[in-house]
């Protein structure tokens, strides 16, 4: 019996001593150091080097043959005239060509036969940005009765990336620096940094835009600037 007293004693000693050995060691562990979590954001510009027309030749005729003969005929003459201007084959594409029937609208003839219609879609893309209104100058002057879309792009953007982290870290700097201020706290490090990086936007032109080029040209095309934007997540260390 005195021994299993003397067990149970050394037991409970043991567990008494486990206990109080813990509670030295959490006390001794040191408290973890406020966060402050931050987002920023930064945009870069760039200037366009690049554009993408797309031109719309449509024929109709009443002889399928006729009508698809003469929007081949019109496609290549336009092809010639933007060579001509320096544009290498490989830059101008057909990526839609389309060719229906079109039926009388007239009582009782629904589904009879009036003529043919001829679509095709050409995309150019011009490298030398200087050359972008003489390409759709060349384009209508050539047959072509659709300018559907033009976009301006950047050929490289790792110089406009660059701008916009950078930009966007400075922002979630100036933001906890005021926030830390506020709270009587400082900057003292940073734990953890995310971002996420947008695509930098190309110009697109409207519908409104390309009837007026459609009815003059000539007018000089203004390329303007491109944006992209960049956001970052900081969580910064904190200390007084």
């Amino acid at each position: 019996m005195k021994n299993v007293r003397h067990i149970f004693a050394l037991v409970c000693a043991l567990m008494m001593l486990s206990c109080s050995m813990a509670f030295a060691a959490a006390q001794q562990e040191p408290k973890a150091p406020p966060m402050l979590s931050v987002d920023g954001q930064g945009t870069g510009t760039a200037t366009p080097d690049m554009a993408t027309v797309t031109i719309g030749v449509t024929t109709q005729g009443s002889d399928a043959g006729k009508a698809q003969n003469d929007n081949a005929w019109t496609s290549n003459q336009i092809q010639k005239a933007i060579e001509g201007l320096g544009i290498e084959a490989k830059d101008i594409q057909t990526r839609n060509y389309s060719f229906y029937p079109n039926y009388s609208t007239e009582k009782g003839q629904n589904n009879k036969i009036t003529g043919y219609t001829v679509n095709n879609s050409v995309v150019v893309v011009v490298r030398d940005i200087k050359l972008t209104g003489k390409v759709i100058d060349a384009a209508l002057n050539n047959g072509a009765n659709e300018i559907n879309s033009l976009d301006f792009s950047a050929s490289d953007t790792r110089a406009v990336r660059k701008t916009a982290l950078l930009n966007a870290v400075q922002d979630a700097r100036d933001k906890a620096d005021v926030i830390a201020k506020g709270l009587g706290k400082r900057i003292v490090g940073i734990q953890n940094v995310s971002e996420s990086t947008g695509y930098l936007e190309t110009r697109r032109f409207n519908m409104v835009s390309m009837a007026a080029m459609a009815k003059d040209a000539s007018t000089p095309i203004a390329p303007g600037s491109l944006s992209m934007t960049a956001n970052v997540h900081v969580d910064f260390i904190l200390g007084d």
